[in-house]
């Protein structure tokens, strides 16, 4: 075995002693090239405010990955997949929600542009669910969001969504809770 190694790791440096090596630079300035490349992940912050007035106060503050397949586009549509971690807040009480699910792009202006309609859909297990006055009937929820994101600068963007969270009559509660979203956020 320890002859064997030998002999492979021999190869490897032959092979790479006798390998031309040399180092090609993009056509463009380095600037431009590193704004052209294809990112596929992204992580952003999230922050939410009912839509409507709630008989407490609520916000919510959410940490995402979001990773896109571009290979399997149809069209214009990207799919992608999303994980979150979120706090949501009723008051003084505070509970977690941890999510999964899809979510689609569709670049106004073909690829590349830095306009985007996005839209999402997600399980969601909440670690508090009962906030005295405000309850959301069982840890199980579903979401749907709809929006906007706006490439900035580099790899940083900006997005809005309007969210819809209920339960689907899962429990004897079903308040939904609809929110605005807004996110800062970078792909890398």
């Amino acid at each position: 075995m320890k002859k064997l190694l030998l002999t492979v790791i021999a190869a490897m440096i032959t092979f790479s002693a006798n390998a031309e090596t040399r180092l090609v630079l993009p056509p463009l300035p380095l600037d431009q090239y590193l704004d052209s490349l294809y990112l596929n992940h992204s992580m952003g912050f999230r922050v939410g405010t009912p839509t409507t007035q709630q008989n407490v106060t609520i916000d919510t503050k959410e940490l995402y990955i979001r990773r896109e397949y571009s290979q399997y586009s149809v069209g214009l549509l990207i799919p992608s997949l999303e994980i979150g971690v979120a706090q949501l807040n009723a008051n003084d009480l505070h509970g977690y929600n941890y999510s999964f699910g899809p979510s689609v792009s569709i670049p106004l202006a073909g690829f590349g542009s830095k306009l985007q309609l996005v839209a999402s859909g997600k399980v969601h297990w909440l670690t508090r669910h009962d906030f005295g006055r405000k309850r959301y009937g069982g840890p199980v929820q579903w979401t749907y969001a709809f929006g906007g994101k706006y490439q900035m600068q580099g790899n940083t963007y900006v997005e809005y969504m309007w969210s819809h969270m209920s339960n689907g009559d899962r429990y004897e509660y079903n308040p939904a809770l609809e929110t605005h979203n807004f996110t800062i956020g970078v792909n890398f």
